[in-house]
């Protein structure tokens, strides 16, 4: 379950009390009037300093850790907040993957992604991607590469992305692959808590894909996109030792990092920041640094990072020397204009967020 589910099902199962005195909060108090649990610290001794709203979203306000339990506009802290905080006084690597995981045990839920998903079937037709053509469905509970028996994929990946520098080390880490039928590599896209596989992105090598009339990319259409940050899986560890992680719009790139040692990387495969994409970068508790293609403006660049604001620290890359192309990462290019860019990232503070706040002024 992602922890939006998981915090529904606490609620729909009027369960907050409980997870309250399972993770050692005390004096526990239900208002019912206004709807809402006071309980203390487990560290304290104020009987009612923490307020825990009784909804599907289980917000959670703790007036005397203020400086943990950290919200903004877009971002509120909740019972996730208050189980890593708990947690954390006696184990200083628990953190958000570590409490969703303990409400998954607590309730006996298995820990996995379990949603039904729906996936076409690959019609093995050498024109088929020319082709408009109604396909059936069939359900099923996993995706795996061993049951795409019509893609004759192998493990590696196109000369082209050799020649970008995507070298064998990150093919085996990733699980990268290519399907010479359909011209295609494929992306296995892994599920950030557990590792399971939720789909694959398939990226065209054919050069006029668009004069063709074919997709660039084909992603397996109930990916959860949003529930999900792809890289984290294979990158956790290494985020947490450096202690910031890069967000980017593609796989792609962060497969370019990975392969020149920088394994901080995650994507957002798009180029929309979702909340329960933003609550798992949070919950990383480490730098975040936004860093999106050319072509996306200042403006929506400073709208991901409001998601932040006031939460973590937050930076952005920008090219204001006109180094990349239209639509290029800074992934892209050489590691020399990665890290000039990298070094002269902006943060996003206070006069940051005051020029986003002028700019919808100033729309409206």
């Amino acid at each position: 379950m992602t922890g939006l589910e998981l915090k529904e099902y606490i609620f729909n199962n009027c369960k907050i009390e409980y997870v309250l005195n399972e993770i050692g909060c005390h004096h526990i108090k239900y208002n019912k009037n206004k709807e809402y649990f006071t309980c203390g610290n487990i560290d304290g001794d104020n009987p009612s300093c923490i307020v825990v709203n009784n909804n599907k979203y289980i917000n959670v306000r703790n007036y005397t850790r203020e400086e943990y339990f950290k919200s903004n506009d877009e971002i509120k802290s909740d019972i996730f907040t208050l189980i890593q905080y708990n947690f954390s006084r006696t184990n200083q690597n628990f953190d958000f993957r570590e409490a969703i995981k303990y409400v998954h045990k607590l309730f006996d839920i298995p820990l996995t992604y379990n949603k039904d998903v729906k996936v076409k079937k690959q019609v093995n037709d050498p024109l088929e991607v020319f082709k408009k053509i109604k396909r059936s469905t069939v359900y099923v509970q996993d995706i795996d590469l061993d049951e795409m028996e019509n893609i004759d994929y192998i493990p590696y990946i196109h000369i082209d992305w050799f020649r970008e520098g995507i070298v064998p080390q990150t093919i085996k880490k990733f699980g990268l692959a290519y399907s010479h039928l359909y011209k295609r590599n494929i992306i296995p896209l892994r599920y950030w808590l557990d590792g399971k596989l939720l789909g694959y992105n398939q990226r065209t090598v054919i050069d006029n894909y668009e004069e063709l009339g074919i997709k660039k990319y084909f992603i397996t259409p109930t990916y959860p996109k949003s529930h999900n940050l792809y890289g984290l899986w294979e990158n956790k560890e290494d985020i947490t030792k450096y202690g910031y992680v890069v967000v980017y719009e593609s796989e792609k790139s962060v497969l370019k990092r990975h392969s020149r040692k920088d394994p901080t990387g995650v994507a957002l495969s798009g180029h929309t920041l979702s909340s329960e994409q933003a609550r798992i970068l949070i919950g990383l508790n480490v730098d975040i640094i936004i860093s999106l293609d050319k072509d996306i403006s200042i403006n929506e660049i400073r709208h991901m990072c409001e998601k932040f604001y006031g939460i973590r620290n937050v930076y952005y890359t920008y090219d204001k020397y006109n180094l990349l192309n239209p639509k290029d990462s800074i992934a892209d290019k050489s590691s020399n204009i990665f890290e000039f860019l990298m070094k002269y990232k902006i943060k996003y503070d206070e006069k940051e967020h005051k020029k986003y706040l002028d700019s919808l002024k100033n729309k409206n």
